[in-house]
């Protein structure tokens, strides 16, 4: 995570943000019933399938203020959400909660039949929209056509800032000497972005998507006021995922530098990836209503937007049968499965080298070494509950505390599963107690074994290591 993150996080301790909008509650517009969603850093991701509500709550946002900038227009509900000829809506409602200063305030505006109406005096602030047409390459935007020729003389020109050249130079990963906006006779009004790499300068009109898109927000963002709302749809658009991260690194930087807050909406996990889980909002919408998620992970949100399925969390074990053995304690802690992926790879020494592999970011996911309880687990990796070999331990413990839950699981009584335990503990090699067991019970091993780690989890195993085990998942899914 970017150094940014803290430093956005301290200032915030010290000295919170001068303007905040603090949360929008949505009900009766595009399938939103009053939900609330709530923005608890200042640089937000908002991230669902299309048509999952991350527009409609972007559009909310910017009808929080009125442009405190006379020279911008303000953005009222009826821009965003108009009546037309194949849909209208009434018994709409959009409440926000906002701060100034010290003062946490809120109101709401409301649309019953034809018109919206709100309070007379609300809130003043300079907010920036940016909606996906500002990936239009120049030489498709309206009214550009013609100051493409040669004929064209430049009469003026706004250069960048340096800071915002290095920034520029770093999203693209190509080092630029000099960035400037020039106007010419044929239309003083319409600008045009001209750069300088490696001594040869070139236009818009000759640049990539990435590179043209990149320019102009800079020039937007390069003068902007302190405490602004700054609001862009997909941020990722035409950009690959080295600029991507570079980009949030820029944006994070700003907020910092000019206390400003930024929502954005992304389908993309190289933008989530750079921010905290406060900052990461998931919208999932159901069949009569949209569910809001909080503090998601980027695999999280992957899993709910694609068809292949990519585990927050990769467990390392030793072999199946311990494979087993964690995914029943899991499943007994209520953590969803889903969202991780049990591997056997072979014997404690594997497992540890894993661990410390992932535990020095040498590994490119999350995970986590699970060895055998009498194994000793090295950074990384952490020990099933007991002290013996999976197969001794379940056993052992089953035939001292849960024989009946057994024996109704399997529909045997508990004398005949007292015999088949007392039998199976006589043989020396515990690596043969499972098939023992199995052959005596008329089961499979597979599935006595899954039976056997289920009952352990819930009637065996203390609170305390149940505990310990569940929070060590837990605390690396987060």
């Amino acid at each position: 995570m970017h150094t940014e993150v803290d430093r956005i996080r301290t200032k915030r301790a010290q000295h919170p943000w001068p303007k905040y909008l603090s949360s929008v509650t949505i009900s009766g517009l595009r399938g939103w019933t009053g939900q609330e969603v709530r923005f608890e850093f200042p640089v937000t991701v908002l991230c669902g399938e299309n048509g999952s509500g991350k527009s409609t709550v972007l559009k909310a946002a910017a009808t929080a203020y009125v442009q405190i900038d006379s020279a911008s227009k303000t953005f009222y509900q009826s821009t965003f959400f108009p009546d037309t000829a194949w849909e209208s809506f009434s018994n709409a409602k959009l409440s926000y909660r906002y701060r100034e200063g010290q003062a946490e305030r809120e109101y709401t505006a409301r649309k019953k039949i034809a018109r919206w109406r709100f309070p007379k005096k609300r809130p003043q602030r300079y907010v920036i929209w940016q909606d996906i047409s500002r990936t239009l390459p120049l030489d498709a935007t309206v009214g550009y056509a013609s100051i493409a020729n040669r004929n064209a003389q430049e009469v003026s020109a706004k250069n960048l800032d340096t800071e915002i050249i290095k920034y520029y130079s770093s999203i693209m990963g190509r080092n630029y000497r000099s960035a400037r906006f020039a106007a010419s006779n044929i239309d003083e009004h319409r600008q045009v972005g001209i750069v300088d790499f490696q001594g040869n300068e070139y236009s818009q009109f000759h640049q990539g998507a990435g590179e043209d898109a990149t320019l102009d927000i800079l020039l937007l963002l390069q003068n902007i006021p302190d405490t602004s709302l700054l609001l862009i749809d997909e941020v990722e658009a035409s950009f690959h995922p080295r600029s991507q991260r570079r980009l949030v690194h820029f944006l994070l930087w700003l907020a910092r530098t000019k206390s400003i807050q930024i929502i954005m909406s992304t389908h993309s996990p190289y933008v989530m990836e750079e921010l905290p889980p406060e900052a990461r909002i998931f919208l999932e919408r159901r069949p009569s209503t949209i569910d809001i998620v909080y503090g998601i992970t980027p695999d999280f949100a992957l899993n709910r937007m694609d068809d292949i399925n990519r585990p927050e969390l990769y467990i390392f074990t030793e072999d199946k049968e311990s494979a087993t053995v964690a995914a029943s304690i899991i499943r007994s802690m209520s953590i969803d499965l889903a969202r991780i992926a049990i591997t056997p790879v072979g014997p404690a020494n594997i497992v540890n080298a894993i661990g410390i592999a992932a535990n020095n970011s040498r590994l490119p996911i999350r995970a986590i070494g699970v060895l055998d309880a009498d194994q000793i687990a090295q950074n990384g990796c952490i020990n099933l509950p007991g002290q013996e070999a999976p197969e001794r331990q379940i056993i052992k413990d089953i035939n001292k505390l849960a024989v009946v839950q057994l024996g109704n699981r399997l529909e045997l009584n508990p004398e005949s599963i007292r015999h088949a335990f007392n039998q199976t503990m006589s043989i020396s090699d515990h690596h043969q107690w499972l098939e023992s067991m199995a052959r005596a019970t008329g089961h499979t091993s597979d599935y006595l074994w899954e039976t056997m780690c289920l009952d352990w989890s819930k009637h065996c195993i203390t609170p305390q290591e149940r505990n310990r085990f569940g929070r060590s998942i837990k605390q690396y899914l987060e």
